[in-house]
């Protein structure tokens, strides 16, 4: 709520970021930069050399650090024509 904070910049719940937008808007307008859990995807194409490292790598980038980090892979895109072999 200072008045003399320009700006915020932020990595964290959504739950915070709101409050750190109330905040913002109730001072003086600070830009506030937010990244929130994220929903970082890996992708996995057809032509991936390893299809059985791809989901080790996969599985390994939600559940490290029990997904408590902003790049977190807790998104998983398949190419179709390797979807059922990959899964």
């Amino acid at each position: 709520l200072h008045m003399d904070v320009d700006a915020i910049a932020f990595t964290g719940s959504g739950t915070v970021g709101r409050r750190l937008l109330d905040y913002s808007a109730r001072s003086n307008l600070k830009r506030v930069f937010l990244e929130l859990g994220g929903k970082s995807p890996n992708i996995v194409f057809a032509d991936a050399p390893d299809l059985k490292q791809a989901a080790i790598v996969s599985a390994n980038g939600i559940f490290r650090n029990s997904g408590q980090v902003c790049v977190a892979g807790s998104r998983l895109l398949v190419q179709s024509s390797v979807y059922d072999r990959f899964m």
